[in-house]
C-alpha cells in the first residue's frame, strides 16, 4: 500500500517500519553498487512488490499533494521510488562520496565522529545526468509545483553520519538563509539511503517557509543557533530543539524508497544517530520559473559553510548559484532561469 503523509501532525505520527536494506562492504563501482542494491531489495521481497505497483506512486498521485506542499512546505512520500531509481541514487551518491570537493564541510563534534556534507553541481557526470533524465524525481517536483512551471536543477548535497558513540543532530536552519534566491517554487528532495528510525530522522517545521526568515546556523558544536552572520538584521534562530512542543514538527521513520520534499525556506534539521548507526542521504534541489535573485549581503562568519563555498568557487569548483554574501549574477528580482546557468530537467533540455 502507498503511504503519503502530507498532513502528518506532531503527536499523530505513526511509526512505520520500511523494509530494511543493508549493503555489506563498500562498493564504489557504479554498476556494482546498483546491482548490489537490487539484489538486496530482491532478498527482502521488495522487487516483487515494486514491480506489482503495490508501493509505487503515479505522477497523478504526486500532483494530489501540490496544495499540501504549497501550504505546509513539506510532504513525506513513502515508497515513491522503485528499485531502478534507488540504484541510480546509490550510484550518484557513490560518485559524490568518492569525489569529495573543496566545498566539503566537516560538522563533527569530536574526533571519533564522522559527520560530513558536500555540495556540487555535477551535471557533467553521467550518473547525475542519468538520474535527472530518466528518474521520476524531477516529475515529483513538477507535480508539487502544480504542473505549470518548467523545472531546473540547482545542485546536489550528500550527507554522511557515523560514529561508534553516535553523532550530533543536524542543527535547525533554513536553506534560504545561505543563498540569494527565493520564490514559491523551490524544492529539496531529501532521500535516505539507509533505514532511519523516527528519532534519528529528518524533520521540518510545518509552514515555516511562509514565516520569519532567520539568521543561518554556523553548525557550531555546542551551539546550534550560533549565527551565520555576526552582524545582521535577520533574527537569531530560535532554540527549536529545547522547545519542540512549541513547534509543529513533521517527520517519520524512513527507509530506502521513501523521500521528503521540502521548500528551501522551511526550518529543517536532522536527528542525532545512535551508536554504530550509519546514515547516508542525498539531497537534490530544484526551482521553478518564479524563483528570483534576492539581496543577501550580510558578511558570513569566516568559519562557516558560506565562506567555504566562496573559497571553493574561487578555486574553480562549480557551486550552484551565488551564495549569500556574494553579488547575485543578475539584477535583483530577475528569474534565475533567465541566467541560463542551470540545467532544465522538465521538460528535458536536449
Amino acid at each position: 500500500m502507498i503511504t503519503c503523509w502530507p498532513h502528518t501532525r506532531k503527536k499523530e505520527i505513526a511509526h512505520i517500519e520500511g523494509a530494511a536494506v543493508f549493503l555489506v562492504g563498500r562498493i564504489f563501482d557504479h554498476s556494482e553498487f546498483a546491482l548490489a542494491f537490487t539484489l538486496a531489495m530482491t532478498n527482502h521481497g521488495m522487487i516483487e512488490r515494486l514491480e506489482k505497483g503495490s508501493s509505487l506512486m503515479s505522477t497523478d498521485q504526486f500532483s494530489n499533494h501540490a496544495q499540501s506542499y504549497q501550504d505546509d512546505g513539506v510532504v513525506i512520500l513513502k515508497q515513491a521510488l522503485d528499485a531502478k531509481t534507488m540504484g541510480m541514487i546509490e550510484a550518484a551518491y557513490a560518485w559524490s562520496h568518492t569525489h569529495l570537493s573543496g566545498a566539503l564541510q566537516d560538522f563533527a563534534s569530536d574526533p571519533q565522529e564522522r559527520f560530513i556534507a558536500d555540495t556540487g553541481y555535477s551535471v557533467q557526470e553521467a550518473v547525475y545526468l542519468t538520474l535527472l533524465r530518466e528518474s521520476v524525481l524531477p516529475d515529483i517536483v513538477s507535480a508539487l509545483f502544480g504542473g505549470e512551471s518548467d523545472v531546473w536543477y540547482m545542485g546536489e548535497q550528500i550527507f554522511y553520519k557515523e560514529s561508534a558513540r553516535g553523532t550530533r543532530r543536524t542543527p535547525w536552519h533554513q536553506d534560504s538563509s545561505y543563498n540569494n534566491y527565493f520564490g514559491p517554487s523551490m524544492a529539496a528532495l531529501w532521500i535516505p539511503l539507509d533505514p532511519i528510525p523516527r528519532d534519528c530522522s529528518f524533520e521540518v517545521v510545518r509552514s515555516s517557509h511562509m514565516g520569519t526568515r532567520y539568521n543561518g546556523s554556523r553548525f557550531k558544536p555546542g551551539d546550534d543557533t550560533a549565527p551565520l552572520y555576526p552582524v545582521s538584521q535577520l533574527p537569531r534562530l530560535p532554540d527549536i530543539e529545547s522547545n519542540r512542543d512549541d513547534w509543529e514538527i513533521v517527520g517519520d521513520a524512513l527507509a530506502p524508497g521513501d523521500l521528503m520534499a521540502f521548500h528551501m525556506g522551511s526550518l529543517h534539521g536532522g536527528g542525532a544517530t545512535r551508536p554504530g548507526m550509519r546514515r547516508r542521504s542525498l539531497t537534490l534541489r530544484f526551482i521553478g520559473d518564479d524563483v528570483v535573485w534576492v539581496e543577501r549581503s550580510d558578511t558570513p562568519h569566516p568559519n562557516s559553510s558560506i565562506a567555504r563555498r566562496a573559497q571553493a568557487r574561487a578555486s574553480g569548483k562549480s557551486v550552484a548559484g551565488a551564495s549569500a554574501g556574494e553579488a547575485a549574477p543578475a539584477p535583483l528580482g530577475e528569474p534565475l532561469w533567465r541566467s541560463n546557468k542551470f540545467l532544465r530537467v522538465r521538460p528535458w533540455a536536449a
